[in-house]
């Protein structure tokens, strides 16, 4: 019984914070402090360094073990059929390690972004943050961040239900002919799952922030994300198009730089380091600053200028 009341008071008083504080910080706060934050706390880029470096070096390395592997059949096949049928055997078991590399690789990403929000907090806190913050946040939150992202896909996944009817309509999916017939209906289906996943990711575009900063578990952070937004609809809205405009951004000046060689490699190389080393950090901390300033935590009046309660009452 007492066990169930803590919970429900905790709850309620998560509750009446999203409700209650709306004026603590504002999105263009949010934007200036965040930049200024990161310029401050460079260290905040590691984790996403490391988890690119951890992951690429993982998957590297399992590519050229299974090309030793096939080598000797390969170099024994006369021509491509027998080169084909040699390969066949490695298959299941390739396709078995490739799922298991994405669940590594999942991990990897949940250990150093939940880190890298655990740090971001702690400059929202206390103005600096450490690599110490980052192990232990990473270790704190990385299993509840994991299954997050799990139950994310899966409400992403939902989605498949718009493009049911049309797999329902063609019946034989191998037939050609009949999906030609059914292409309206189809790309129908998949406009609508596309539209929903828009709506979601903007819904619950909090929840991994929810659940570091606030040590929740996946299902009540993404109720608190819903409420959140709820209660933050232009503030959530403005930092999602923004997230949108720099990938759009980036990927049209890819496109004008394509038919241009030396250009286009070095473009895949400048916007390759900015989207793990800039981009990621940054928009941590904007989301992180934007969710602790309005849920009612303390942010460290050097990052963001909101009043505190000593200035609140001296002014009455």
């Amino acid at each position: 019984m007492a066990i169930g009341y803590m919970t429900n008071s905790t709850i309620y008083r998560q509750v009446c914070q999203l409700e209650v504080i709306v004026l603590s910080i504002t999105i263009e706060e949010v934007l200036n402090r965040g930049f200024t934050a990161w310029t401050k706390n460079l260290k905040i880029s590691v984790p996403f360094i490391l988890a690119a470096l951890v992951a690429g070096i993982i998957w590297i390395a399992y590519m050229i073990l299974f090309a030793i592997a096939v080598m000797p059949s390969m170099l024994t096949s006369p021509n491509a059929e027998n080169i084909m049928a040699s390969i066949d055997p490695y298959l299941l078991p390739f396709g078995v390690g490739v799922i298991v590399l994405i669940l590594i690789s999942m991990l990897i990403e949940a250990f150093f972004t939940a880190g890298a929000i655990g740090m971001s907090k702690d400059v929202a806190l206390n103005g600096s943050t450490s690599y110490e913050e980052m192990i232990n946040s990473g270790k704190t939150h990385f299993f509840n961040y994991f299954l997050l992202k799990i139950l994310y896909a899966l409400i992403m996944f939902a989605g498949a239900i718009f493009v049911i009817p049309a797999i329902l309509q063609i019946g034989d999916i191998t037939n050609f002919d009949v999906i030609i017939q059914n292409l309206l209906l189809i790309g129908a289906g998949f406009a609508l799952w596309i539209i929903y996943g828009i709506v979601i990711s903007v819904i619950l575009a909090v929840p991994y922030y929810a659940l570091v900063v606030d040590k929740l578990g996946p299902v009540q952070a993404i109720k608190t994300s819903y409420m959140f937004f709820m209660n933050n609809k232009a503030a959530v809205l403005i930092l999602w198009l923004l997230t949108v405009v720099v990938v759009i951004a980036i990927n049209f000046i890819g496109m004008l730089f394509a038919p241009f060689e030396y250009l286009a490699i070095l473009w895949n190389f400048i916007s390759t380091v900015v989207s793990i080393v800039i981009i990621p950090a940054v928009f941590t901390l904007w989301w992180t600053f934007l969710y602790m300033g309005k849920t009612g935590h303390n942010v460290h009046p050097e990052i963001i200028n909101t009043p505190h309660r000593s200035e609140l009452q001296s002014n009455k």
